[in-house]
């Protein structure tokens, strides 16, 4: 046995194994993965009708439309918004993250968690993103540029109902307000739960395509949920969100899932 062989034939079946399955994690949840799946099985039963009735002149004609070139086309169309949230995290990834990180600012910290204090004992509906790698700034011209310093009451007034500015994400970047009343992206993926609202959807929408975290305070409810990458953690205290802040701010730490998380 050529053991070169083996070990190269072992090598090259793992790297295909990780690449289908880190394809599948990304994709599987999306409305494009669906229409993909549709596409698959009308080019299967085709193809299977065409070899049982041997009508050689729709098979050509078929293949001429169906070659490598016209599905990588396909596939780049359907996939567009997935490839291109997929390379925008990859250079936000924690580990090029650290080539820049930030040394740790408490007072940031503190006035992040006093505003969300204030917002959840008035009951004002918030969306506050807050950038780490990619800057947003796409979504910065959606609103009205401030480029304010950070405090509690500008978030408060901001979000207070019935201001001009109310409706919309506040971004913040380097610790400073740079924009209110921003449009975000909602997200397209099929949410397992139906009580989401809008506002959370804009704001996992924000997620899945950026680093960003993302914090959400219920105008029903006054209930705060934090967003990074796809995973939502619900009700949460106002004390977790300062730790998690800290850890996903300045260390670029992980987003695993905690009791309190769910998959989005």
């Amino acid at each position: 046995m050529d053991v070169p062989f083996v070990l190269r034939a072992v090598f090259e079946i793992c790297v295909l194994w990780l690449v289908f399955y880190q394809l599948y994690r990304a994709f599987k949840d999306s409305r494009a993965a669906a229409i993909m799946a549709g596409l698959v099985l009308i080019i299967g039963l085709a193809t299977v009708l065409l070899e049982v009735t041997h009508a050689a002149v729709l098979q050509q004609i078929a293949g001429s439309f169906l070659g490598p070139g016209t599905l990588l086309v396909i596939l780049f169309i359907l996939f567009h918004p997935e490839l291109r949230t997929a390379l925008a995290k990859l250079g936000a990834h924690r580990v090029l993250g650290r080539l820049w990180s930030r040394e740790q600012n408490e007072d940031f910290v503190t006035c992040i968690c006093d505003s969300v204090s204030f917002l959840v004992s008035k009951r004002y509906g918030a969306l506050i993103a807050i950038c780490r790698n990619n800057k947003l700034s796409e979504f910065v011209k959606t609103g009205t540029e401030l480029d304010s310093v950070c405090s509690r009451e500008l978030i408060g007034t901001i979000f207070m109902p019935k201001t001009m500015l109310h409706d919309g994400a506040v971004i913040i970047n380097n610790e400073r307000i740079v924009a209110a009343a921003c449009i975000l992206p909602v997200s397209n993926r099929e949410l397992k739960d139906r009580s989401l609202g809008l506002r959370h959807r804009a704001g996992i929408g924000l997620a899945e395509t950026s680093d960003a975290v993302v914090i959400i305070v219920s105008e029903e409810t006054g209930a705060v949920s934090l967003v990074v990458g796809n995973v939502v953690q619900r009700d949460i205290s106002v004390q977790m969100l300062s730790a998690r802040l800290t850890e996903l701010i300045y260390s670029h730490g992980s987003t695993a899932q905690n009791p309190s998380s769910v998959k989005s």
